[in-house]
């Protein structure tokens, strides 16, 4: 935790922030818990870069302070919960810490632990996210444990990120004459200008979001009964079903599933022991700020 120097303790307003691959969302309220102005901004994935992380999360809570009417001198009497993605790695969590932060009081956790405190309402629980990225995690017994969430294209099974991939790898196949006509293929190789090399350059600069952007075409594509893209959702599912499956083996008894791509799912997911979340991860993050007797990543 970081201390601005000359208002440490004057605390006025919360703030909490959640950073992913793709959207970096904050709200503020006020001592009293009411709700002032909520912000966007790009994803604060601390993976993509430290700087631009920085300058998204102060984006969106700038935003939102736009929408609550709050002058700038108001970020030197908040305590800001920041729940981004991979501040579960140390080297991260730290280099972001190192920087010079606005905020009177600043408390850094991942976007995963910060939807786990929002689901659970700060209690103990398990929760999965599968949007951009997936990520899976445990708080029980004071302990927090993660599986996946490692990155893209390693880990992250059942991602939005990693659902774009499969789509695109399975529509080159497509094109190849190896799998049948595809109407999801059509649409994906006609975005790229039936222009493989294009599709190439392309990959080679692409981000997780990148990737991610296609998956909400697969689902369109399975509405229109495509084959392809019914097949690429039931992999998907597949993989949040062994994710969900080996928490429980863990020791989870419930799971609450989250993220874009975790709702759209959810409803083939319905044998297993998911729950519904009782607030969302700027909650989570705000309960963070609060709550200073709440495990730290990296003590």
């Amino acid at each position: 935790m970081t201390k601005h120097p000359a208002l440490p303790d004057n605390i006025a307003y919360w703030v909490g922030v959640d950073g992913g691959g793709t959207h970096t969302r904050a709200r503020i309220r006020n001592q009293k818990g009411e709700l002032l102005g909520e912000g966007r901004a790009p994803g604060s994935n601390l993976e993509l870069g430290i700087d631009l992380a920085q300058r998204h999360v102060l984006g969106a809570v700038r935003d939102a302070m736009t929408a609550a009417q709050l002058p700038d001198s108001a970020l030197a009497r908040m305590s800001a919960g920041l729940a981004l993605a991979s501040a579960e790695l140390e080297s991260c969590y730290r280099d972001f810490l190192a920087q010079p932060l606005p905020f009177a009081e600043t408390r850094l956790t991942s976007d995963a632990f910060g939807a786990c405190l929002g689901a659970f309402g700060g209690g103990e629980g398990a929760i999965l996210i599968a949007g951009t990225g997936s990520v899976g995690l445990i708080f029980q017994g004071g302990r927090i444990r993660t599986c996946s969430g490692r990155g893209f294209p390693i880990s992250d099974l059942g991602s939005g990120a990693w659902l774009g991939l499969r789509a695109i790898q399975q529509s080159l196949l497509c094109h190849d004459g190896i799998l049948a006509p595809s109407l999801l293929a059509v649409r994906l190789l006609d975005h790229f200008g039936r222009d493989q090399a294009a599709l190439v350059r392309w990959a080679a600069q692409a981000i997780p979001a990148d990737y991610g952007r296609f998956a909400p075409w697969v689902f369109d594509a399975a509405t229109d009964e495509d084959s392809l893209a019914q097949a690429l959702l039931s992999e998907t599912r597949d993989q949040l079903e062994t994710l969900i499956g080996g928490m429980l083996a863990q020791g989870a008894s419930q799971v609450a599933l989250l993220g874009g791509i975790g709702e759209r799912l959810r409803p083939r997911l319905g044998h297993l022991p998911l729950v519904t979340p009782q607030a969302d991860a700027l909650e989570g993050a705000i309960l963070f700020a609060k709550r200073k007797e709440l495990p730290c990543l990296h003590p």
